[in-house]
Parts: structure tokens; C-alpha cells; sequence
């Protein structure tokens, strides 16, 4: 399955995944699950255990917390 996959910080890109899992996604990526969220082109928010629509596009939001 091809995700695209859009991000601030690496603009536009295609990623293949085998089993589709958000988690999968997030690995492949090489970021931190805590610190990102995943949000389908519908506005559709994706936790890393869901499967993602195929030819889902993918906005990463990377978050922050402070204090």
C-alpha cells in the first residue's frame, strides 16, 4: 500500500507499508508516536493501532509540550 505523506519538514513524499497500520507509518518515518498526529485528508485524526485508508494522504503534525 502507497501512503503519501505530508510534513513541514520534509514536504511530500510517497511511503510503502506493508501491513497499512498507522504505527507502521510512524516507524517507517522515524518519529516518535508520542510526539506526532496523523490526520487523513477528511480531517479524519488516525491513532497508531488504526488502518489507514489506501491511498490515504497523510498530514504528520508533529506537537510539543511545554510547562
Amino acid at each position: 500500500m502507497e501512503i503519501k505523506v505530508k510534513n513541514v519538514n520534509f514536504g511530500d513524499k510517497m511511503v510503502h507499508l506493508n501491513l497499512g497500520k498507522a504505527e507502521e507509518l510512524i516507524e517507517k518515518l522515524e518519529l516518535n508516536d508520542d510526539s506526532v498526529i496523523l490526520i487523513g485528508k477528511d480531517g479524519k485524526i488516525y491513532t497508531k493501532d488504526e488502518i489507514l485508508d489506501k491511498n490515504e494522504e497523510i498530514s504528520v503534525i508533529e506537537v510539543f509540550s511545554g510547562g
